[in-house]
């Protein structure tokens, strides 16, 4: 009888609806964070237990796990883009409250192995806050040499929330910290890609928190930093996708579409397969 209504259950379970379409991964890589796309358009994300970064094919969606080698222990990957040729770069964060920085990992295939060493931090200093567990380093995206990260700390400030958002010039080897807002009560940035337009970075990126789920798209100016940023909501994705998941990972398409990736883990459990939701760029402000 339990095992009826088990198979009763699984078969009644919702499918998600979305305007676009929707790819289940069959990878047992769980807890999938961050999202980027390398020359030849193939996917790559990070699992956030640090032991294993994945490729997606682009025609066939197979994926190819890498073991991960080098990490610092108890660091969680939350974020990641790819740089050039099997190079990329990670965003990270750890369980210690209270912290002041959140590492920058240098990533690349090494022998069928994914490589990874420390190559900076994310000092959240520069706007004067430190980071709570499992808070930290959420998006990153890239613009020619220059990265841009997306957190998940939140600033009160007159009447409202912001969200700090940092830009390192590897030429200069400067930062600019800005600020940008958010848009509901409760969502933190979750994801992050970005572009160049007219001189300055155009980035889109994940506002979330349980039933919030927002796509922001903003431009980072270049120049002084402490700029307050206002995004323009390019599209409320509670009112597109139902159930509505996690989503932790973002890629921009060159036809204006997104590409989101599911966090299928929750509490330490993974109840469903990550996914891919393709959203088109009519769906999109």
């Amino acid at each position: 009888m339990v095992a009826l209504l088990v198979a009763s259950a699984a078969c009644t379970r919702k499918e998600p609806k979305a305007p676009g379409s929707i790819v289940t991964l069959d990878t047992e890589v769980s807890g999938l964070s961050g999202l980027t796309r390398d020359e030849h358009g193939a996917f790559w994300a990070a699992g956030e237990r640090g032991d294993a970064v994945i490729r997606i094919d682009p025609e066939t969606f197979a994926v190819t796990r890498y073991e991960v080698r080098g990490a610092p222990d108890g660091t969680d990957f939350e974020a990641i883009t790819w740089m050039d040729g099997v190079r990329f770069m990670l965003g990270t964060e750890t369980q210690e409250k209270g912290r002041l920085q959140d590492a920058i990992l240098d990533g690349r295939l090494d022998g069928g192995r994914f490589a990874t060493k420390s190559v900076g931090n994310l000092e959240y200093a520069r706007w004067q806050l430190t980071a709570s567990d499992n808070h930290g380093i959420e998006g990153m995206c890239r613009v020619g040499s220059d990265l841009v990260f997306a957190t998940e700390l939140v600033r009160e400030h007159q009447g409202r929330r912001w969200a700090p958002l940092g830009v390192f010039e590897p030429a200069t080897q400067t930062w600019s910290a800005h600020w940008v807002a958010l848009t509901t009560e409760t969502g933190k940035l979750a994801a992050l890609d970005c572009r160049e337009r007219a001189g300055a970075i155009e980035a889109l990126a994940v506002e979330r928190h349980f039933e919030v789920s927002r796509l922001l798209r903003f431009a980072i100016p270049r120049g002084p930093e402490g700029q307050w940023i206002e995004p323009v909501v390019a599209a409320d994705l509670a009112a597109l996708i139902s159930p509505l998941p996690n989503f932790e990972g973002l890629a921009w398409m060159p036809d204006g579409s997104a590409v989101l990736l599911t966090d299928n883990r929750y509490r330490g459990r993974a109840d469903e397969s990550s996914r891919l939701f393709f959203i088109p760029a009519s769906a999109l402000r």
